[in-house]
């Protein structure tokens, strides 16, 4: 009887070590060198955040954070390797729409389950896009812009980062809801596009307003809509597409912090605090304004619930878009 017991003992405890360890490895967190990855080349937004968060990890914590670049595949590389990492805290990504809502629709096969191998740390924010034309357009709001492309006769192109992007899927969903006549035509960068707007031939796009209000001010391009939650305070008197009666342009991209899936809550929460603390900075608000990004706090479980939320509503958009990567 006593051996039986015994032995049950040291089946339990067996089964409770991985937990004590990871309670252990929480409680002394973090002891060494940490990395943020960020799933693109250096010079975008990714790798901005993930600089910008690992210098407040670094100065808060007490331990360096480092910025690994993993681009490819759209994102696909960087949050590959992600969840293949031990799940201990230190190694961490910037994710986003495009890598974790949308990549899943437009892939044919995907190296991770965006919604099973992360454990969604905090959300940073929103980027909110606008939807500019070329300034010879006789438009100056939406009413008169789809009045005037259904009956001018002409042909419309509208340009996009690149097939299955966010402006690209925009375009193609103010296509379907308005009935206008438009061809995509899409390029490496937005930057290319604005250029492209700005001589005239494209007539429009959708892109973060970081890189079009040198233009809106310049008057070489007309703001016509806000592709977001909210007006912009630049741009006080551009309604927002949802106010025009136009759905699914509340949240056009956003980003957040993810660790691997089964990272030690107590590990989770930490990073969670440190985030919100970091983006309290009065310097962290003014450059996460200067990118473009709307802060917004969330706790890790309501990060993870709206995750599951933008999956589903990408599908629908992705889907009838009719988008498709190799």
């Amino acid at each position: 009887m006593l051996a039986r017991r015994r032995a049950a003992n040291l089946i339990v405890i067996a089964a409770l070590l991985p937990f004590v360890s990871a309670y252990a490895q929480s409680l002394e967190y973090p002891a060494r060198m940490g990395k943020i990855i960020a799933p693109y080349a250096p010079g975008g937004t990714y790798d901005a955040l993930a600089r910008e968060f690992s210098r407040a990890f670094t100065t808060s914590l007490g331990q360096s954070f480092i910025v690994e670049n993993r681009p490819g595949a759209g994102g696909n590389v960087g949050m590959s390797a992600l969840a293949r990492a031990p799940a201990d805290g230190y190694t961490l990504a910037i994710g986003s729409a495009g890598v974790l809502a949308i990549n899943p629709w437009l892939y044919p096969s995907m190296p991770f389950d965006p919604l099973k191998d992360f454990s969604p740390i905090a959300f940073i924010g929103r980027v909110p896009f606008v939807l500019v034309v070329n300034a010879s357009l006789p438009a100056t709001n939406l009413k008169e812009l789809i009045a005037y492309m259904k009956s001018s006769g002409k042909s419309f192109n509208y340009g996009s980062s690149g097939v299955g992007t966010v402006s690209h899927l925009f375009g193609e969903q103010f296509k379907r809801q308005t009935g206008v006549d438009m061809v995509h035509v899409p390029y490496k960068s937005s930057g290319q596009v604005l250029q492209e707007v700005v001589a005239g031939r494209l007539q429009l796009q959708f892109a973060p307003l970081v890189e079009l209000m040198p233009q809106i001010q310049a008057k070489t391009v007309r703001a016509i809509a806000i592709a977001g939650p909210n007006r912009l305070p630049p741009l006080p008197d551009v309604p927002t597409l949802t106010e025009l009666g136009m759905a699914g342009f509340e949240s056009p991209t956003w980003f957040g912090i993810l660790a691997p899936s089964g990272t030690p809550h107590a590990i989770v929460e930490l990073l969670n605090k440190e985030t919100a603390k970091a983006m309290g900075e009065p310097g962290l608000k003014a450059r996460l304004a200067q990118a473009g990004v709307e802060p917004q706090a969330m706790t890790p479980e309501q990060f993870q619930q709206f995750i599951v939320d933008e999956y589903g509503r990408w599908k629908n958009i992705v889907q009838q878009s009719g988008a498709r990567l190799e």
